[in-house]
């Protein structure tokens, strides 16, 4: 039966695995995006009702003649550009966090697509809306002080006097902002996030993890695949927020007022989100940043829930914790995972001692049970009942090796998720070769490891399957191994070192175990 719950744990990789990989988030593909024309005259009333209003697709009409100015925005944490064209963010690059090049990471991915913060008034396509030429109150803000505030004014005028204002607190050492905004002239407007905002400059790959449109409504997280929006969304509730997220980041905006959220394929594969507005006032919390659980859990907006904890949350939180408890002691991931790992073994030490003393003693049955099925093998009923009678003369549990095993999957599962969607471990080194915990291992060598560890713990491991399922049993680390090779090393380092615990474990128990 051990095999049996080996196999159970196997499956249950291989599906978490399987689901990252063929349940990706979409690859961004940058699209051919026509150029907005400038210097040229506002469109007339005619031309403005015969183009489209949805904001899937931008309007290809004419401009307000304008000056396209960068205002810089500096702090501790990032420097953005926002840019007097559309009042909107042209760059918005992290300083603590890098891309594949060493540069500092921009969160901007998309530079000609719907960008970050246009507000387009109701009636009014995005397109048109990302031309307009807004006047700012300052040619550029550096906060270096602690907790050091200021606020951007930026304001769009019409030529019939209808006013845009847009009000930007930026404050040192945050990575949320305080936003205003208010219409005059307008019964309302939308605030769009864009989709601009990612992380994934390094090139995408599968198994990322969830890239796209996300959205809060009162308490309930929506995920919505770009590739699978036909038409726009409407998500409506009493409170929540709307954004975009990928594995590590993401940029999300909190009306103080319910929510009204918008969410759309619009012109690139990435998706868009943004917040109606049916007043001509209204106040936001933006956040721009990493998806770090401590930062967006102090803000207390339901941030924390964009973080993927996955279907066992109340143990994949214990687990978070105490992973960044123990880097605060060893100040070091790699070695933090191995603590983990060994305290989660000597948790279930007990429940593993036992199942595997029930296999050895299971296994100095397999003559009397191979004699019993030869004996009765026309009269399976009969066979099954004499072989209940043995299990119960001998005082075994055919089950007592399997349970212990899955009683542990949740656990699994949980701490998969923690090591396989935590910032921390982003660009965090361990030691030698892997400088990266949540990048594969560049020369494959700990999925080697761990394969190999498999197949010895294996051989070491009692059983009472036939020679034929045992030798399909002997396939499983050659699975295990192709695939977890792509994975962040940081999770083969946790099943490598269970696998090696499993296996002393073993040894004691062959050695010493008078059963």
């Amino acid at each position: 039966m051990e095999k049996r719950a080996l196999i159970a744990v196997g499956l249950s990789i291989i599906v978490l695995v399987l689901f990252s990989y063929f349940m990706p988030s979409p690859a961004p593909v940058r699209p051919p995006v026509a150029p907005v024309t400038t210097n040229q005259a506002q469109p007339t009333k005619k031309e403005a009702e015969a183009s489209p209003q949805t904001p899937e697709r931008p309007r290809q009409t004419p401009t307000v003649s304008i000056l396209d100015k960068d205002i810089i925005v500096d702090t501790d944490l990032y420097t953005a550009l926002i840019s007097t064209k559309g009042g909107t963010v042209k760059s918005w690059k992290l300083k603590k966090y890098t891309d594949a090049a060493g540069a500092p990471l921009d969160m901007v991915v998309y530079k000609e697509s719907m960008r970050p913060f246009t507000v387009a008034p109701d009636n009014i396509p995005w397109a048109e809306a990302a031309g307009y030429g807004y006047s700012a109150d300052a040619s550029g803000i550096t906060l270096t002080g602690k907790d050091e505030s200021k606020t951007l004014t930026l304001t769009y005028t019409a030529l019939d006097g209808k006013k845009i204002i847009k009000a930007i607190k930026f404050t040192n050492g945050k990575y949320e902002l305080g936003s205003e905004i208010s219409v005059e002239g307008y019964k309302g407007y939308t605030l769009y996030m864009g989709e601009s905002f990612g992380s994934l400059t390094e090139k995408a790959k599968k198994g990322y993890g969830f890239t796209g449109p996300i959205t809060l409504v009162d308490g309930e997280k929506q995920k919505d695949n770009p590739e699978k929006i036909a038409a726009q969304k409407e998500y409506k509730g009493k409170q929540g927020w709307t954004g975009i997220t990928d594995k590590y980041f993401m940029a999300i905006i909190a009306p103080d007022a319910g929510i009204d959220a918008v969410v759309g394929k619009g012109t690139t594969d990435w998706g868009y989100t943004g917040v109606k507005v049916g007043s001509p006032k209204e106040s936001f919390l933006i956040f721009i940043g990493p998806k770090e659980y401590d930062i967006l859990k102090t803000l207390d907006r339901g941030l924390e829930k964009a973080v993927d904890f996955g279907w066992f949350t109340f143990i994949a939180k214990p687990v978070f914790i105490a992973l960044k408890f123990f880097f605060g002691l060893v100040h070091n991931y790699g070695w933090a995972i191995i603590i983990i790992t060994v305290i989660i073994k000597l948790i279930f030490a007990p429940l593993t001692h036992k199942s595997q003393k029930s296999m050895k003693r299971l296994q100095k049955l397999q003559p009397h049970m191979a004699e019993l099925k030869e004996k009765y093998k026309g009269d399976p009923q009969k066979m099954n009942m004499e072989m209940m009678d043995l299990y119960k003369k001998h005082k075994v549990n055919p089950m007592g090796g399997c349970l212990p095993m899955v009683i542990q999957i949740p656990v699994f599962v949980a701490l998969y998720n923690v090591l396989n969607n935590s910032i921390e471990l982003r660009h965090a080194p361990f030691m030698w070769w892997l400088t990266d915990l949540s990048a594969k291992d560049p020369y494959y060598i700990l999925p080697i490891l761990m394969g190999v560890s498999m197949l010895v713990m294996q051989k070491m491991t009692p059983t009472s399957l036939d020679s034929t399922q045992n030798r399909i049993m002997m396939v499983m680390p050659v699975v295990m191994t192709f695939m977890f090779i792509n994975l962040p090393c940081g999770l083969v380092l946790y099943f490598t070192i269970s696998n090696l615990l499993s296996m002393a474990q073993q040894v004691y128990i062959n050695k010493y175990s008078k059963e």
